[in-house]
């Protein structure tokens, strides 16, 4: 059997100094190291001929790299050796009051003997016994322990596992109740909004129609002032004429002056003050109305919150009141709270000329593969429908089903609709990683960030607000996702897309992958953590992580 601290020895050996795991598939450099072959193949770029060695410092060939079968054998070795023969190195006992050898063992007093103990007269009456056979003896207690205590780890593992499955049910019903409330909320304030727009624009319209009626009289009412300035200025030139001239024509110019009559046009159209009239009342009762319903609402409020903050015990009230104390930007208010969590989330468009201020005129993103990190896709939240490679780099899918899936029962998974998010999620710093997109008419997909609160349930509406940045691309089209589901053009649509998140910043930016030009840029307030993000849309599109 191999000793313990041998096999230890030999574990040593062989581990990786970058990834300080096993190695796995060995390869060693021109400067004699050994490391995994995924991690060498990692340091440096891999455009480069040349790469430094993580513990020498020297600079190696990367074509030089070799597969090492002595260690490869080592470790198949290593990894075949049974756990249950590996035995600790026993020292020899010796009895410290006879200096002989120990072959006894006292159950009742649960000392070691030698000859010469067992004999005494402490020890003769306890019928010792040999140390083999007392360990033969507790081996049997030991064992019936230890089913007893592995059934309790069997059942106290079902327990958590059912304990973790039911908190993030509650985790998944608190997230989709905040979702909730926020929609009807943002769907109450777009019908105030929509009312508003038709309250402005209908009294728009009776202001155009007041200032054509105001233009009208003005003009009516000169026209008639003419009229009657010119007839007064001709009944003065007769005053100062001669009487055959005064003469001349009078009988006509006084039988105008008799006639003429003042024709008094309606200043407002009758009309259009009974429509304002209507306006108004309309606009009294929906404000009556409002007035009601803020009233009641700051009722319900403080009755709520009065019954939450009495719920909580001293322990709950210490940990709200640190969320009160450390989050400036939450107000005090528990129903304020509640809706304010994820509404903080934003976005602003930034120009064009802006983005190429902050990089280079040419409209390039500046080095952003030294961000590049490593991205996996997370299992546990793909569609049903969705295929994932073993090393977890690359989705399909394969085919969309005649019939609906069925739902599935983890609560982080996406549906209906067949998105999965990367790992790792991203709440400070900054980070890059790119996807070749794949498929018939070149692929459909979204690929974006997704804020770690979106629903995944239910009709996704995909915009910077309620926690997507993402770009759609389609064939040969390439859109931001925009507010109310609209969509902007891009003028590209490259095949390799990279996605270059600075959190710090609030910013996400596209580029094209193959040359580094910047695509677009989404600038937001983050609610918190945020991950990799992709849909796929059409049967067939494949997209490629990498690094």
């Amino acid at each position: 059997m191999a000793s313990q601290q041998l096999t230890s020895n030999l574990q040593d050996e062989v581990i990786c100094s970058i990834c300080m795991d096993t190695l796995q598939e060995p390869v060693t450099i021109d400067c004699g190291h050994t490391f995994c072959l995924r991690c060498i193949s990692q340091v440096g770029s891999s455009s480069d001929e040349l790469l430094k060695c993580p513990l020498c410092q020297k600079f190696v060939q990367r074509s030089t790299i070799r597969p090492n079968w002595l260690v490869v054998n080592l470790v198949e070795k290593i990894q075949a050796i049974d756990p249950s023969e590996i035995q600790p190195e026993e020292r020899e006992m010796r009895c410290p009051k006879h200096g002989e050898k120990i072959h006894y063992f006292c159950e009742q007093d649960g000392e070691f003997l030698c000859v010469v103990c067992r004999d005494s007269r402490d020890h003769r009456s306890h019928n010792p016994s040999l140390i083999e056979e007392a360990a033969q003896h507790y081996q049997g207690q030991i064992q019936s322990k230890l089913e007893v205590l592995l059934q309790k780890e069997k059942e106290i593992i079902l327990e958590k596992i059912k304990g973790e499955q039911k908190n993030d049910v509650f985790l998944s019903q608190v997230r989709l109740e905040k979702q909730r409330i926020k929609q009807h909320f943002r769907f109450l304030r777009q019908g105030l909004e929509k009312e508003e727009n038709f309250f402005m624009t209908r009294l728009h319209w009776l202001e155009m129609e007041g200032a054509k009626g105001k233009k009208f009289y003005s003009i009516s009412t000169q026209a008639q002032l003419n009229s009657l300035e010119k007839l007064i200025k001709s009944l003065k030139n007769k005053q100062q004429m001669q009487p055959r001239q005064l003469l001349e024509d009078i009988k006509t110019l006084l039988s105008r002056s008799n006639v003429f009559q003042f024709l008094n046009p309606t200043p407002v159209p009758e009309g259009l003050e009974k429509k304002f009239n209507e306006a108004k009342s309309s606009h009294n009762v929906i404000t009556e109305n409002l007035r009601k319903f803020k009233e009641n609402l700051q009722t319900e409020k403080k009755k709520d919150e009065a019954r939450f903050l009495k719920s909580l015990d001293e322990k709950d009230k210490k940990s709200w009141n640190m969320l009160e104390k450390n989050n400036p930007e939450l107000p005090s208010p528990v129903t304020s709270v509640l809706l304010q969590a994820r509404s903080r989330a934003s976005y602003v468009e930034v120009p064009r000329d802006r983005i190429n201020s902050e990089n280079t005129g040419s409209g390039r993103i500046e080095d952003p593969r030294s961000a590049l990190i490593a991205v996996t896709l997370d299992a546990d939240t793909a569609h049903p429908d969705l295929s994932l490679s073993l090393d977890l780099k690359t989705v399909t899918l394969d085919f969309i089903p005649q019939s609906d899936s069925a739902e599935p029962t983890n609560p982080k998974c996406f549906y209906p609709f067949r998105c999965v998010l990367g790992l790792p999620g991203f709440s400070m710093g900054r980070q890059a990683w790119e996807v070749e997109i794949q498929g018939p008419r070149g692929g459909a997909s979204v690929v974006g960030v997704a804020s770690e609160l979106v629903p995944r349930r239910g009709h996704l509406r995909l915009e910077p607000l309620l926690g997507f940045w993402a770009l759609r691309i389609f064939g040969s089209t390439c859109q931001a996702l925009m507010e109310n589901c609209t969509r902007k053009d891009l003028p590209v649509c490259p095949r390799k897309l990279g996605v270059l998140v600075d959190y710090n910043d609030g910013k996400i930016i596209f580029y094209d992958a193959t040359n580094n030009n910047h695509i677009y840029t989404f600038q937001a307030s983050f609610p918190g953590p945020i991950f990799p993000f992709f849909r796929l849309l059409l049967p067939g599109t494949q997209v490629t992580l990498s690094p």
